[in-house]
């Protein structure tokens, strides 16, 4: 009696096991599929990353290739022009068993000195070498390379911006298209005789013309209140001096040059009981040979 008990028990178990598993939560079935579809997925990533490495890795060995007959950069050379070594330095590029040198280089090794700006014109198929013809024959002087400069943005004294050329200069609504602009600033606490009150802007002529026609002037966009005196050095010395002020017309300057290396325009904000900024400019600067 008891063996048959003890079957029965066990035979209970089994079924009961059986549907216990059955009846779970768990599908084992359900889980598999998933890893399986998982693992398909990973895999055809992997070939598709392995394909795109061997693609690169093609590329990365042609562009080995190409590096070994690619320009090669030199390191700057020192310019001995007639027995002297001249500061500039020149960066060459080696290609193809030939030296190239950028132009701006190439024309200082020739000239000993700055020659700006240059363009290549498409339309005349030509390389135009110095600024632009002005009227009459004359050059604008704001083409030429700025030396030297000197602004100032608040009351600090902090340097601060000059515009060459830009189509952001107006006074009484005209447009000076060809100028150069720059911060000067007044302070109500300054001195008369403060150095920060003075700012300008330096070009040099090198001896190369005869007569400089401008415009001075304070832009529009100055604030009320701003006036100030330009000043005007040819080599160091005085040739020209004039007060102007915000809303003024713009003061039309001519000078001999003849034979002068340096010209140099000052601008010296007058002292007042306010602060105020200020932007002179030099408008349509022309200078003839």
């Amino acid at each position: 009696m008891k063996k048959h008990i003890s079957v029965f028990i066990i035979l209970f178990a089994v079924i009961f096991c059986f549907v216990a598993v059955a009846s779970s939560p768990t599908n084992y079935k359900t889980m598999y599929e998933k890893l399986l579809k998982d693992y398909n997925s990973l895999k055809t990533q992997y070939d598709k990353l392995k394909k795109e490495n061997a693609d690169l890795q093609a590329k990365v060995n042609e562009l080995s290739k190409k590096a070994g007959t690619s320009p090669v950069y030199e390191y700057q050379r020192d310019i001995i022009l007639n027995g002297v070594t001249l500061k500039y330095k020149v960066p060459f590029i080696n290609y193809k068993g030939m030296r190239f040198v950028h132009l701006d280089s190439i024309l200082y090794c020739f000239f000993n000195k700055n020659i700006a700006p240059w363009k290549i014109n498409d339309n005349q198929k030509a390389l135009i070498i110095g600024p632009d013809l002005g009227p009459n024959g004359g050059i604008f002087l704001t083409d030429l390379p700025l030396s030297a400069y000197k602004s100032v943005r608040n009351s600090w004294g902090d340097q601060g911006r000059y515009g060459i050329n830009q189509d952001v200069v107006t006074l009484l609504g005209k447009t000076y298209r060809k100028n150069i602009w720059w911060d000067a600033y007044q302070y109500s606490y300054w001195q008369s005789d403060d150095n920060r009150r003075l700012t300008f802007v330096q070009y040099i002529l090198n001896g190369d013309y005869k007569k400089l026609k401008m415009t001075l002037g304070l832009d529009d966009d100055s604030e009320v209140g701003a006036s100030g005196k330009f000043t005007i050095y040819l080599d160091g010395e005085k040739r020209y001096e004039i007060e102007i002020a915000k809303g003024e017309k713009g003061k039309d300057v001519s000078l001999d040059v003849v034979g002068c290396n340096t010209l140099k325009i000052e601008f010296f904000a007058n002292p007042a009981n306010y602060n105020c900024m200020i932007y002179p400019f030099v408008g349509d600067a022309v200078l003839y040979k």
